[in-house]
């Protein structure tokens, strides 16, 4: 503060214009404090990693598991299926070694070889039972695959297709529910419904 007052005096400038000039410093220096701060204060979001995760699963034969992530939470989610608690370690496994210091979130289902055929089986005669309560068997047709109903045949207003995907989606173990059912006179409709 002295050195600015004898600055101010060598250079002729008064106390009155001083003051100015003080408050003028010290906004100048509260600008470039708050701009080095900005700029070095790193973003929240966290890196995209699940296109690496996508390959390095597909090259541990691990197709049928699914990587999300949500890069605002730092969180990664593991999902669909495998048949053996090894593969489903190993799913986690390396979506850890990518995830840097992200959380990963294991939902991956264990499901034996030959289960599925047989939970196919249950799905369908589920199924089956539930549109014949609600009488849409004779219009409504299914396919089953790997827990995946397919529906399709012609109904005859968009409530009733509607409802047959609710149906649908209500049998147990049901994963997801593809819905090509035709409404009679109108373009067919495809709604793919995620179940979980």
């Amino acid at each position: 503060m002295v050195v600015l007052e004898a600055t101010a005096r060598f250079a002729g400038v008064s106390k009155g214009n001083m003051k100015v000039s003080k408050a003028c410093a010290i906004l100048l220096a509260l600008v470039a404090v708050g701009s080095l701060v900005g700029c070095s204060t790193r973003s929240t979001k966290a890196a995209a990693v699940s296109a690496s995760i996508r390959t390095s699963l597909d090259r541990a034969g691990l197709k049928d598991v699914s990587a999300s992530q949500d890069r605002d939470n730092r969180v990664i989610t593991l999902g669909g299926h495998v048949a053996a608690d090894g593969d489903r370690s190993q799913a986690e496994s390396i979506a850890r070694a990518l995830a840097g210091d992200e959380i990963v979130s294991n939902r991956i289902a264990v499901i034996p070889t030959g289960a599925e055929s047989e939970r196919d089986k249950r799905i369908g005669s589920d199924l089956e039972a539930a549109l014949i309560r609600d009488r849409l068997s004779e219009r409504v047709h299914y396919a089953v695959k790997n827990s995946v109903v397919t529906l399709t045949g012609r109904v005859d207003t968009r409530s009733q297709r509607a409802w047959a995907e609710t149906v649908a989606a209500g049998v147990p173990n049901v994963l997801q529910v593809v819905n090509e059912l035709r409404i009679r006179g109108q373009k067919i409709w495809r709604i793919d419904r995620n179940v979980h």
